[in-house]
């Protein structure tokens, strides 16, 4: 068939006129997509522009794009924060715990071991105590005593001058009794006497009560009255104006009266020697609550005691130094008399926490680092009474499994000493 020019022409350029619309359409559409670029965003305006490829520009609100998918994104946001915050929270209280974990312990473990208690005392419980000053180091760490088995300090606050007679305060005294109150010990005071009269007795116990005051003091204010060898006792003694025990009881007694009348217990501290052959002490004892000190595997004082330091070996927590050990007697449920007065109420119309009652809230405590403190509380013919107004309290022997004990002391209109057992489990 023979060849047609221009019907060949035609059906080129309707090629050429398909391939030109294509083309114009392929441009159409890649004018249509929008492309972002870091630079078309303006983030200093109150709306974000969006540039396309050929110009036109969209605006819209700041925050106005997806609302369920910001408002997911924001909430994410602050589950993680709070999240992120209660991991730290709980690793610093970790933390925390583990400090307190090991500040606490201690591998020593105190014991009656080697010692004979009296067989008045057969159904008592003896509690360990130590007594201190500055002869001991400034820093304790009270909480490994706790932890030891010790439940009471008794802590020199001052003494007098065995030469002139000045009045001294001990530097250990205001850092010990504030930490080891804190650490849960029962805290007593005393003064090393050289009293020549009942005067000096007084204006002692006075210098005490001023260093005392300050703090919790949950055991009796001492006297210590020692004899030291060359000293302004001991010359007094020694020129025969101490002929009698009278005059050694008119002075320590004024010291114990004067600190009764502020409100606290009293005690007088003295040696098996002094307390025989200078004091007579079944005397003594009808008036005075005695802490004797003795050396040795038994006690061996006839006359009533209730304190006895029986070492100046001891050991407790953590100290390298040896101290002063004591023993304390209490009989679970027994009422023990106390002598500290209140100027509001007669002593004969207080009321005796012997006849009140002590309502623990759970069957045992657990122990907790170390520590077990039973919640309780304490009522009078069914009526609930104050701690810090009607009673004080403390917890003993209470940092192990076993049994232990909240010894309850009356003040204001109630009076007297009771201690009570609790049962104590693992957490």
């Amino acid at each position: 068939m023979a060849d047609n020019p221009k019907r060949d022409e035609k059906r080129e350029a309707k090629i050429e006129e398909k391939r030109r619309k294509l083309a114009e359409q392929r441009i159409r559409r890649a004018q249509e997509t929008v492309t972002y670029e870091p630079e078309d965003f303006d983030y200093s305006s109150e709306k974000v522009r969006e540039k396309s490829e050929n110009g036109p520009q969209k605006e819209r609100k700041e925050g106005s794009g997806s609302g369920k998918g910001s408002g997911k994104i924001r909430f994410r946001t602050k589950l993680g924060i709070v999240a992120a915050a209660l991991i730290f929270l709980l690793a610093v209280y970790g933390i925390f715990q583990i400090k307190d974990y090991f500040n606490k312990r201690t591998d020593y473990r105190v014991t009656d071991e080697g010692f004979t208690h009296a067989a008045r005392f057969e159904n008592a419980v003896p509690l360990y105590g130590i007594d201190v000053s500055e002869h001991q180091p400034a820093e304790i760490n009270w909480e490994k005593i706790k932890t030891s088995g010790v439940d009471y300090v008794f802590a020199r606050a001052g003494y007098r001058g065995t030469d002139k007679g000045g009045l001294h305060i001990d530097e250990n005294f205001e850092n010990y009794v504030k930490e080891a109150d804190k650490a849960g010990l029962m805290v007593g005071a005393y003064f090393y006497s050289q009293a020549l009269t009942p005067e000096e007795a007084v204006e002692e116990a006075d210098f005490l009560l001023e260093q005392v005051k300050s703090y919790n003091i949950t055991l009796p204010l001492v006297i210590d009255y020692e004899i030291y060898k060359g000293g302004r006792l001991d010359k007094k003694i020694d020129a025969g104006e101490m002929y009698a025990a009278s005059l050694y009881h008119d002075v320590v007694l004024a010291f114990c009266r004067h600190v009764e009348e502020a409100g606290y217990e009293s005690a007088v501290y003295a040696n098996k020697d002094m307390l025989t052959n200078y004091m007579q002490a079944d005397l003594l004892d009808d008036s005075a609550t005695i802490w004797l000190a003795r050396y040795d595997e038994k006690a061996g004082l006839k006359a009533d005691y209730w304190f006895w330091q029986c070492s100046d070996q001891g050991q407790a927590g953590d100290m390298e130094e040896p101290v002063d050990k004591d023993f304390w007697y209490m009989e679970p449920g027994k009422v023990y008399p106390t002598r500290g007065k209140t100027k509001r109420i007669d002593d004969d119309q207080r009321i005796s926490i012997g006849d009140c009652q002590i309502h623990f809230k759970e069957y045992s405590s657990e122990l907790h680092h170390f520590r077990s403190t039973p919640k309780f509380s304490m009522t009078y013919n069914g009526r609930g009474m104050r701690k810090g107004s009607d009673y004080v309290a403390s917890a003993v022997k209470n940092t192990e499994v076993g049994t232990g004990y909240v010894i309850v002391r009356g003040i204001g209109k109630y009076k007297d000493w009771v201690m009570y057992p609790f049962k104590i489990e693992n957490n």
